[in-house]
């Protein structure tokens, strides 16, 4: 009874938070709105469910989430997510930004408690600062990643408040599809001087599989809408005549829900006043659908998980430590360890990080790759 009573409590508490998806349609059975379990007259159960959706709503943008829903349950679903997936509603934005990231926090804080993955409809970039800081007192590092045109590092801006805050549990920020022509010289600066993983557009499009190695180790990932040209999402907050192309986004969703890093995948600033056609909602239903499609692939691929390893040890020279990969033969992928510098001989110190079989010829070669230089530099 005491059990019953305590989950009862908590699916009030998170409840108290959601307004009720209203519906105008029936789906077929293999569309994902008929296995999705949603908040239309009783809240999901949340007993079995591995991924939480929730949508935030303004009295600016009041049709957002009902938009990319109507596409969302069209697509087809995963046999494997059958009973999976909640909608719990939207969160309806609170008297200021404050209060509504603290409610955010709350919720998505809950739901990593019961171990469900939480997917967020943003209205603002700024509400993904929520996501980070629901790991707060978890005592663990946490990796984020932010795919946008821009680098929202300058003082008072997102990235630059998610490295400064107090206590400091971030162990690395990715950028990822930004384009230097919006990019202040300072910001840049602190971006290299702070040796965070960064992926400019152009490297991304010459070799799109380079992103999944930058966000194989973030538990958040946020989705900045802007980052997509305009031809393939113009209902954002701005206009860009270059960008990711739909495909490229959608490829780049998979491989953050393929990672088994991954807790919290956000994506905002969708301006659904200008969707005439729903063209914008139908491509973030298609990143959230291949999303839960990388989600469905994920393998337990890490070396904390596993041992299917193969081996490959690299001597560079006399004055460097050698460098251990890890090829994993569950999904070909790599990893690089390392000594810790100041403390060589501690095993539970040794840094293991992804990479690429590039990586691994630069090393062969005697050379030393630019992914080891910035982990060191990132551990001085």
């Amino acid at each position: 009874m005491l059990i019953l009573s305590l989950l009862v409590r908590i699916y009030l508490m998170l409840e108290q938070y959601f307004t009720k998806i209203t519906l105008d349609e029936d789906y077929r059975p293999y569309e994902l709105g008929s296995v999705i379990q949603k908040n239309t007259q009783i809240f999901p159960d949340l007993k079995n469910i591995s991924i939480a959706i929730l949508g935030v709503v303004s009295d600016l943008h009041t049709n957002g989430c009902s938009n990319i829903r109507k596409e969302l349950y069209k697509l087809v679903t995963h046999t494997s997510l059958e009973t999976k997936i909640a909608d719990l509603g939207d969160i309806t934005e609170g008297a200021t930004p404050a209060e509504t990231h603290l409610i955010i926090k709350s919720v998505t804080k809950e739901l990593q408690q019961k171990k469900i993955l939480t997917i967020l409809l943003g209205t603002s970039l700024d509400q993904g600062e929520a996501l980070y800081h629901s790991f707060e007192n978890t005592e663990t590092s946490i990796e984020t990643s932010l795919i946008s045109s821009h680098l929202p590092l300058l003082e008072y801006q997102l990235l630059r408040r998610i490295c400064t805050y107090k206590p400091n549990y971030l162990s690395n920020i990715n950028a990822i599809a930004f384009q230097s022509h919006y990019i202040p010289p300072k910001a840049l600066d602190t971006l290299e001087n702070l040796n965070f993983g960064h992926l400019r557009l152009g490297t991304l499009k010459s070799d799109i599989e380079e992103s999944e190695i930058y966000l194989r180790n973030s538990e958040v990932v946020l989705f900045d809408l802007n980052a997509i040209k305009h031809c393939d999402a113009p209902a954002t907050t701005q206009t860009q005549p270059n960008g990711l192309t739909g495909e490229e986004a959608c490829q780049i969703s998979r491989y953050a829900g393929v990672s088994d890093s991954t807790k919290c995948f956000g994506i905002f600033e969708y301006y659904p006043e200008n969707d005439k056609n729903h063209l914008t909602a139908k491509t973030i239903a298609q990143l959230l659908w291949y999303f839960l499609d990388g989600f469905v692939g994920r393998a337990n691929d890490a070396p904390q998980l596993h041992d299917e390893f193969v081996k490959y040890r690299c001597d560079i020279n006399d004055n460097q430590p050698p460098i251990l990969f890890l090829k994993s033969k569950r999904t070909n992928r790599w990893w690089m360890q390392i000594e810790h510098p100041t403390n060589p001989s501690e095993d539970k110190l040794k840094l293991t990080f992804p990479c690429s079989y590039l990586d691994y010829q630069f090393s062969a070669s005697g050379e030393l790759p630019q992914r080891y230089m910035n982990a060191i530099k990132r551990l001085q």
